[in-house]
């Protein structure tokens, strides 16, 4: 590599480094249009689980859009695509200083059934390790269908890595004996400073490099005779990516690409889990 060119990656990886210490706070004129997105994202799956016949977002699609999900079920691949219907008609929504990230992704798991999804899932305490993400979980508290636990995350892509101590909440609501669906909530996102080190503390929720500010998924479980259908739909807010981070490869392609990665990587990881056991998942 000539002069040039190792000058050109020296301004590079300095510019990188600052812009992956710039930091963001979250304003209430943010809180307040997440609020609003996310209690029209609740009304619409709500609504949308009462009908059996159309319990699946898939089952919603056209035709197209359905044969190329089931290409991906019999290919054991993701199907990912965004949400887009949540707004209603005629509503004018903005978010200041903040991008809401919508997605919504579906796997088959092969010869699985219910109740051994449902023991893996809400297995919290030994999330960690079998979740790419997950580097530490803890069941918190348990009372009935409702479950409280703690996930310590780690988030990485290229050069930027975030770590974060989350406290979660999740929800099932069985229908029947083959349609259950879920809701979770993420109450705490702490950002960690200098992670892994005797100086690691806890930035402020809202005060912090802003890529993950807030959470929430829904999840629908239909048994079939060809095993579990999973689909989960993640909504999440960050910090707004304005034109000069949005054109720097790596900050710009981290706040677009990670929640929809995320949710790949969640995905794989369940159909992994009980792929490797032939179709029953491994319990500690």
């Amino acid at each position: 590599m000539n002069k040039r060119g190792r000058l050109v990656i020296c301004f590079i990886l300095i510019f990188a480094s600052f812009i992956i210490a710039y930091a963001e706070t979250l304003k209430p004129a943010t809180i307040k249009a997440w609020d609003r997105y996310y209690q029209w994202a609740d009304a619409k799956v709500r609504s949308e689980v009462q009908d059996p016949a159309k319990f699946l977002i898939q089952q919603r699609l056209s035709l197209k859009d359905r044969n190329e999900v089931l290409r991906h079920f019999k290919s054991g691949t993701v199907y990912v695509d965004r949400v887009t219907n949540v707004i209603p008609d005629k509503e004018k929504f903005s978010c200041p200083d903040g991008a809401i990230h919508h997605w919504w992704g579906t796997i088959l798991l092969p010869k699985v059934q219910m109740h051994q999804l449902m023991a893996f899932l809400k297995d919290y305490d030994h999330h960690a390790g079998k979740f790419s993400d997950v580097v530490k979980s803890k069941l918190e508290s348990n009372d009935g269908e409702h479950y409280v636990f703690t996930f310590r995350l780690m988030r990485s892509k290229s050069v930027v890595t975030a770590h974060y101590n989350t406290i979660q909440e999740a929800t099932y609501y069985p229908v029947d004996a083959k349609h259950i669906w879920s809701k979770s909530i993420a109450t705490k996102i702490a950002e960690l400073k200098d992670a892994n080190t005797p100086k690691e503390k806890e930035l402020p929720p809202g005060e912090d490099r802003g890529f993950l500010w807030r959470l929430a998924s829904w999840w629908r479980f239909q048994e079939t005779d060809e095993g579990v259908i999973i689909e989960l739909e993640s909504a999440s807010l960050s910090q707004n990516i304005p034109g000069w981070v949005a054109a720097t490869p790596w900050l710009g392609s981290y706040i677009k690409s990670t929640p929809k990665e995320t949710l790949e990587s969640v995905l794989v990881s369940i159909r992994k889990q009980f792929a490797a056991s032939g179709g029953s998942s491994k319990q500690k």
